[in-house]
């Protein structure tokens, strides 16, 4: 499916849209894919903006496990129009209950300092698989919903590992096909893709014990730096700061291949052990 159909909504009424259902046929997963409500949300919420706003950050939370199954609502509250930056909240619903919540905040072009933490070492994309390919995480069904992005993990033995950083992981990824030139739909894309992999930063260090963790994304925030495409490679560099009490704080910034910041990500997420499972000794 394109992630243009994906990302796609229809207006049912103001300021409330409907996202459309996969077919039980298709493959994908059974709950919804975190990235794609958080899309969707972005969406509604850039529909009721002028286009003189670009977004510059989203706040989310993960209220609910969401039905692949069934059609998402999103009701959209304007909660500011200023001279220079625009506040909307929005609330996707499934089943009469709400699964996630977002806040996101829109400004007019505006100038200021610039400075930017340089690019980390990383080695090119070109010669390493596909994720697809190489991952244990999701087998073909899963991952069936990302056949159109080209996403590539960089290995561990060519990571350059940071001594105080204490969980670290690398992915290269890119839409495999040319895009509209549409900023929006790269925001957007980006915001759907930012999900896939962050949380996996946390649980690196844990190959023994990582296919029994309970995971799943509570949170999301982002942040827009500069202008980007989403069909053109991009490193998404990603840490794990802290894991304690059966959660995981993950965090990456988004560069792509000039060297430039063009997004940052802080995700805290469900990694913990089931009630019945007992760790072995080692």
């Amino acid at each position: 499916m394109a992630i243009e159909e994906i990302l796609d909504l229809e207006q049912i009424e103001v300021n409330i849209y409907r996202g459309g259902v996969f077919s039980p046929e298709s493959g994908f997963l059974q709950r919804t894919f975190g990235g794609h409500v958080a899309g969707q949300s972005l969406v509604s919420a850039v529909r009721t903006v002028d286009p003189k706003f670009q977004v510059h950050s989203l706040h989310g939370y993960f209220l609910r496990a969401g039905d692949a199954r069934s059609p998402t609502v999103y009701t959209v509250e304007r909660l500011r129009d200023g001279g220079s930056f625009v506040t909307r909240r929005v609330a996707a619903i499934q089943h009469g209950e709400t699964i996630f919540s977002m806040s996101a905040s829109f400004q007019t072009d505006q100038s200021g300092i610039e400075h930017q933490d340089a690019m980390p070492t990383a080695p090119p994309p070109d010669n390493m698989v596909d994720f697809k390919s190489a991952s244990k995480v999701f087998d073909d069904a899963s991952f069936r919903q990302f056949d159109e992005w080209d996403v590539r993990m960089v290995p561990r033995d060519q990571l350059t590992l940071l001594p105080n950083k204490a969980s670290q992981q690398q992915v290269w990824f890119r839409h495999r096909d040319p895009l509209p030139d549409d900023s929006v739909l790269h925001i957007c894309a980006l915001a759907y893709m930012s999900d896939l992999t962050l949380l996996g930063s946390a649980q690196v260090n844990y190959p023994d014990v990582r296919q029994h963790l309970q995971v799943a994304s509570l949170d999301h925030a982002m942040w827009f730096m500069r202008p980007f495409r989403a069909d053109e490679w991009l490193l998404y560099d990603q840490s794990s700061p802290s894991a304690c009490g059966g959660r995981s704080l993950t965090q990456g910034k988004i560069f792509n291949q000039y060297g430039e910041m063009v997004a940052a990500v802080m995700q805290e997420g469900l990694t913990r052990y089931p009630r019945d499972f007992t760790r072995a000794s080692t």
